[in-house]
């Protein structure tokens, strides 16, 4: 078992981890309403973005900008007095711009599809008993579409390729999909897990790492579906997201939401390369 490294601590409410292409590790602050830059070595925090309401997962476009899954403050009280209403922003510096604020609930997690759309899951409410969809938003032209839906709570999501894996957290359950251009095909239930499933990512030989709060591990699947030895801590630590980091892109980051926490582990794998081109000196999409 790698070791596990203290980045950071007394975030709040950690989420969203996001390894840019221009080289900065990101995370949410939940309950604070904030998006923080934070040194990967270190962990000191670089630069605080106040985006208000409830920042809950990042990515990046093809053209560097930062997006986040803002729940507008609906599943945890955020401490920000900055009005936000659910739905998609970017972050341009220090200027937080809503991008989307209608037709959803409360967005949680997003990803950049292989079509260059913003792909997003909208649970809504934790106390809201029905299902949740996973929408496709196009930047160009604004369109949002409905591809998939009736998921007990969707939370994490993750792409690799064109094969796309849902975190149902409510069901247990990993969901597992293709996209062929067209259309998103639902090609059944990867895997059945011993605590609902929350933040996922790929490495870059297509192995599929779940965050387990609730079971505190991450849950790790082989490029067939076969189960891998998971990645333990110890109890409490309520790991809710993670993604791959660092200039080689071999730190796994963690973020971990009991006390606030954000944690390294080194040497578990590497992550894939960035689906955006890499920084000019004219790019200025920064958080």
């Amino acid at each position: 078992m790698p070791d596990i490294r203290l980045l950071t601590s007394g975030a709040g409410f950690t989420e969203g981890p996001l390894w840019t292409s221009d080289g900065r590790l990101l995370v949410t602050s939940v309950s604070r309403g904030q998006v923080l830059e934070l040194d990967h070595r270190t962990g000191a925090v670089v630069r605080r973005v106040e985006t208000g309401g409830g920042p809950n997962g990042l990515a990046e476009d093809e053209h560097g900008r930062v997006w986040v899954a803002q729940n507008g403050g609906s599943v945890r009280r955020s401490s920000s007095h900055r009005p936000a209403p659910a739905g998609l922003q970017t972050l341009l510096g220090g200027t937080v711009l809503d991008a989307l604020t209608a037709g959803v609930r409360a967005p949680n997690d997003l990803v950049r599809g292989p079509d260059g759309r913003i792909w997003f899951t909208d649970p809504g409410s934790p106390h809201e008993e029905g299902p949740g969809q996973v929408f496709a938003y196009d930047p160009r032209d604004g369109r949002l579409e409905v591809v998939a839906e009736g998921i007990g709570f969707p939370n994490g999501l993750a792409f690799c390729g064109d094969r796309l894996i849902v975190a149902a957290t409510r069901e247990r359950r990993l969901l597992g999909y293709t996209w062929d251009g067209a259309s998103l095909r639902f090609d059944g239930v990867l895997a059945v897990l011993p605590g609902g499933p929350d933040g996922l990512a790929f490495d870059a030989d297509g192995r599929l790492y779940a965050a387990l709060p609730d079971a505190d591990r991450i849950a790790v699947f082989d490029t067939d579906g076969t189960p891998l030895p998971p990645i333990r801590f110890p109890d409490g630590t309520f790991p809710t997201n993670l993604c791959f980091a660092g200039p080689a892109r071999d730190t796994l980051v963690v973020t971990a939401a009991k006390g606030g926490r954000v944690l390294a582990l080194d040497g578990v794998a590497t992550g894939p390369r960035h689906l955006v081109p890499p920084p000019t000196t004219a790019r200025t999409h920064h958080a």
